[in-house]
């Protein structure tokens, strides 16, 4: 079965969704200054890294030029409004966790939309479906951060 081309444009907005968590969580690991809090934004960077490889990979298997790794302007705007949130508050490790968690919280609705596509292949919801559960797991996670800082 081969892709149509809103499933393609959908996956390649699912990949700069992910590079734009895994620059976001570089940047908020940068700022915290709890240790636990740093390696736990590193380990999130990472899976960003990695949920958006695999949808680029997925991508070329079936045929259709990999994307480039790269996020987009809104990404980059909402890292600097964290650097300047980040910078002009005493609080930067809740500043980062409430920036990481409304990223997540959008990447979780972006999957969600993808996934209630019609015709996607078992494969390709399997993936997805995988990742939208990591990513409601990390939103649970920084909620209860959150609410902790």
């Amino acid at each position: 079965m081969s892709l149509d081309q809103k499933i393609i444009n959908s996956l390649e907005h699912l990949v700069t969704i992910g590079v734009d968590g895994e620059e976001g969580y570089q940047k908020a690991a940068e700022m915290v200054s709890d240790k636990n809090l740093l390696a736990q934004f590193e380990q999130s960077s990472t899976a960003r890294n990695i949920q958006a490889e695999a949808i680029r990979n997925y991508l070329s298997d079936n045929g259709v030029e990999k994307p480039a790794h790269k996020g987009d302007f809104g990404g980059t705007l909402h890292r600097a409004w964290l650097d300047i949130k980040g910078t002009l508050s005493n609080r930067s490790d809740s500043v980062s966790i409430s920036s990481c968690l409304s990223g997540d919280q959008a990447a979780v609705v972006a999957y969600q939309e993808v996934l209630d596509e019609k015709d996607l292949p078992a494969d390709l919801h399997k993936l997805l479906t995988e990742h939208l559960e990591d990513l409601k797991g990390d939103v649970e996670n920084l909620e209860q951060l959150s609410k902790e800082s």
